[in-house]
């Protein structure tokens, strides 16, 4: 039964919530952000649920028909044509600032080493790598180098500036030294390259980088007080995973034995980022340098790089499906931020450029690939958005954008909000009939293509297409027990309407996240919590696509919730 306050609503009284948003960078700065949000008429009362997975592909999972009956907890229906609101953006931070800069010789004894990192901006903040200074830990500026390693786009400003220097320390001693923003160096290196595996690690704190937007809205580790089980079962099923992580590797053909398989170099630099320790930096590293060293085959003058399983390249034929969901970029310019090493930068722009001359191949002919289901046009939209992100030129934004359009029609071309597609194709064995289904879980992923996007370019389309597809999952992908959502929707010979998956929920989750961040709607943050209970109190994370898939998902959940909720 819908509580008093919705029936109000219903009644057509709307009411405002004042939300503070406190974000403190390690007693540097302190910024208070107060978003106003507006709820207006709902649409009804329903129910909650979890989600899935795919193929050998990815779990378990239910399905039904856009007839199924209304959600089973009595919760409201979020109708996403009365959502009213706008982007819930933090106040810019100032544009002069300091940051706590931690110093480990975690590798080796330093004498004069170069130490490098990625020192990370949100929109707005700074205009000029250059100004950009190093000091040490009595005040005195140290010698340093700067320069850009990335743009925000819509404005111009720094995303990313690299950072350099030298310094000595003892083996296992650390020093705390600072980072200032705004204000000419006045001592200047000359060049220097950067060194993201040399014998000092260079970090900064979790709540900047969190606060810094580099891999999306984020929450330290320390300020996650909402859901504490997450962090204790995330990390200890990376400790204990049996067989170990690193005993997996390359796998062509069953994604449960594929090592970096749902991104697991972008998973474990959000890991980094929301932990901030010199072990998490190393192990970020280590599964992107692995990638790169093992997963990625060079064609054209390593101008195209293509997953190591496409035994050859055609532009003139579209990519294997299985290659479309190995080819990373979003952990390649995770580590380009981060670190600023060229390798990474080459990754991004190698995954890129092969979706982009394959673009023609793979959104033509008889069958159209990246229609065929969500996944296929994720994978491609997120590689091109990590392109556009460091190479923001013509070309590459016309292929962002015929992505985008053709997202935008796909959704509207159907009446669910979903992205309508025959089920069987992609998955004969899960359906024996399904000509207008969808996935949930591989909607999710195109979710995530779709904010990168966003981010960059402010197409005012996609704010729309987020709340339509959150309101799907709300009202026809959940099971009726309101604990999970349907392994495959609309399929019309299985209903798939048994709460087998609520693990995979966390996975989802992002997706209302991403609906309050566009929409300012704070129901959806009740929502994605009532689901996100569900999914950490069956949290399964022992292989590595299941623990990418549960932290890719549940970090970018965390760090849009931040902006409305306390953390």
């Amino acid at each position: 039964m819908c509580a008093p306050a919705w029936a109000l609503l219903h009644a057509g009284i709307m009411r405002v919530r004042e939300l503070g948003w406190l974000i403190g960078v390690m007693g540097l700065c302190t910024v208070t952000v107060t978003v106003t949000v507006t709820v207006t008429t709902l649409a009804g009362c329903g129910s909650g649920g979890s989600a899935g997975d795919d193929d050998d592909d990815d779990g378990g999972g239910g399905g039904g028909d856009s007839d199924a009956a209304p959600r089973g907890d009595g919760g409201p229906v979020i109708d996403p044509s009365v959502d009213g609101g706008r982007p819930v953006d933090p106040t810019p931070l100032p544009a002069q600032g300091s940051i706590v800069l931690t110093l480990t010789a975690d590798r080796a004894a330093a004498a004069g080493a170069v130490v490098s990192l990625g020192v990370p901006f949100p929109p707005g903040t700074l205009r000029d790598a250059a100004q950009v200074r190093v000091l040490d830990g009595a005040g005195a500026e140290v010698a340093a180098f700067s320069a850009s390693l990335a743009l925000w786009p819509r404005d111009g400003s720094q995303r990313s500036v690299l950072v350099a220097f030298r310094a000595t320390l003892a083996m296992g001693a650390s020093a705390s030294y600072r980072v200032e923003y705004g204000a000419p160096r006045t001592r200047d290196a000359g060049t220097l390259a950067a060194n993201p595996d040399g014998p000092v690690s260079a970090l900064l704190p979790a709540s900047w980088y969190a606060q810094s937007r580099v891999i999306g809205f984020q929450v330290a580790a320390s300020a996650n007080t909402a859901f504490p089980t997450f962090e204790t079962e995330i990390e200890g099923s990376l400790a204990r995973m049996s067989p170990g992580w690193e005993t997996y590797g390359l796998s062509c053909n069953a994604t449960s034995s594929e090592r970096t398989y749902y991104d697991g170099p972008h998973a474990l630099f959000q890991r980094f980022i929301h932990r901030a320790t010199p072990a998490a930096y190393r192990r970020a590293r280590l599964e992107s340098t692995w990638y790169r060293g093992n997963e990625l085959t060079w064609h054209d003058g390593r101008n195209v790089a293509v997953y190591s399983c496409q035994t050859t390249w055609n532009p003139a034929a579209p990519m294997d499906w299985g290659v479309l969901r190995r080819m990373l970029g979003q952990g390649m310019l995770d580590d380009w931020l981060l670190t600023g090493d060229p390798a990474a930068l080459e990754a991004v722009k190698g995954l890129g450029e092969a979706f982009r001359r394959n673009l023609d191949a793979l959104t033509s002919g008889r069958e159209i690939t990246v229609k065929v289901t969500e996944r296929n046009m994720a994978w491609p939209m997120m590689g091109l958005a990590s392109y556009f992100a460091v190479a923001q030129t013509a070309p590459v934004r016309a292929a962002l954008d015929e992505l985008i359009d053709m997202t935008v029609a796909w959704q509207a071309a159907g009446q669910s909000g979903a992205f309508e597609h025959d089920i069987v194709r992609p998955d004969p064995d899960e359906c024996d009939r399904g000509p207008r289904g969808g996935s949930p879980f591989m909607t999710s992923l195109l979710v995530d293509g779709l904010m990168d996007s966003y981010f960059l370019t402010g197409d005012a389309r996609i704010p729309g297409v987020i709340t339509r597809v959150a309101a799907w999952y709300q009202r026809d992908a959940i099971t009726p027990g309101g604990q999970s959502f349907r392994y495959l929707w609309n399929c019309e010979t299985e209903p798939y309407a048994d709460d087998d998956t609520p693990d995979l929920n966390l996975l989802i989750s992002h997706v209302f996240g991403a609906a309050y961040y566009v929409s300012s709607d704070t129901r959806w943050l009740d929502f994605g919590d009532t689901m996100a209970g569900h999914g950490l109190d069956n949290i399964y994370a022992g292989a590595p696509k299941q623990w990418s898939q549960s932290t890719r998902g549940f970090l970018k959940y965390m760090g849009y919730r931040a902006l409305g909720r306390t953390p």
